[in-house]
């Protein structure tokens, strides 16, 4: 018998379990999230009889100050794909949630189609490319002292300016901790932040927070932690420091569940 519900304590370790052989997720970064982030209401659950069979997470933030949901980490035992479930799963935890908009990043062409399917759109951000001599041009050195800014929800927050999913300190840190091991390089300082990944030939940058002004003295940073010949940068429309070289590119989607649609919505510092 099919059974959905809210998640509980006792559910833990199934939860677990199918995260790590659907995601192959490493240890660590699995023990990180139900440290850090996991609380039984956040997750939804399809049990057959007493076997976790499918679950889904929805991980609430803001967007513009209403109220919006991050949908994380679905996944189904390979024996119950293909009937439905996920499907029947995410219309009842969207339908049981107080959330205006729900977004999410599929994980590969094929999941745009599945959720385009259960009526989530596509979003864009922009990217910009750039040679390091490019970025030698623009960078402006600066005087390294020790005080490094405590949270970065408040420089987020003002950078980005609105449509944005919003995070708080806690999550920020937590993703810096899960890129991390993932090989990814955290560049903090008194003018921002960079979460940025070594790709062979070129750096790319998921997330690169700092004011206009400050953005010569964050691109010096970043090319003291990398050699790379190439960066490519993942931006908000709202960041226009690189002027005309940004270009619009598919990246996650949202699904409105109250008739809420945002225009140019920036998804960045998530979590596939």
């Amino acid at each position: 018998m099919i059974k959905l519900r809210i998640s509980e304590e006792k559910d833990i370790n199934s939860l677990k379990e199918l995260f790590k052989n659907v995601f192959d997720e490493n240890d660590e970064a699995l023990e990180l999230f139900f440290k850090r982030i996991f609380k039984p209401e956040i997750c939804y659950v399809c049990y057959e009889s007493d076997e976790l069979i499918s679950m889904v997470y929805i991980i609430p933030t803001t967007l513009n100050g209403r109220k919006a949901g991050y949908l994380y980490a679905a996944a189904t035992k390979d024996e119950f794909r293909g009937a439905g479930i996920m499907k029947g799963l995410i219309h009842y935890a969207l339908s049981i949630t107080a959330q205006e908009v729900c977004i999410t990043l599929p994980a590969s062409d094929s999941l745009y189609d599945y959720y385009g399917g259960l009526g989530f759109k596509p979003l864009t951000s922009n990217t910009a490319e750039f040679t390091r001599v490019e970025l030698k041009s623009l960078e402006k050195p600066f005087e390294e002292t020790e005080l490094v800014v405590g949270g970065y929800c408040g420089i987020r927050n003002r950078v980005l300016k609105d449509n944005f999913l919003f995070w708080n300190n806690n999550f920020i840190n937590y993703a810096f901790e899960y890129n991390e091991l993932y090989g990814a390089k955290i560049i903090k300082n008194n003018y921002g932040y960079a979460v940025a990944y070594d790709e062979g030939e070129r750096c790319y940058v998921s997330e690169f927070i700092c004011d206009d002004r400050n953005a010569p003295y964050m691109i010096h940073a970043l090319l003291n932690v990398f050699s790379n010949d190439k960066f490519v940068f993942h931006l908000s429309p709202n960041q226009k420091f690189f002027g005309d070289k940004s270009e619009p590119e598919r990246f996650a989607m949202m699904k409105s569940i109250t008739g809420y649609k945002p225009e140019n919505v920036y998804v960045g510092l998530s979590l596939e």
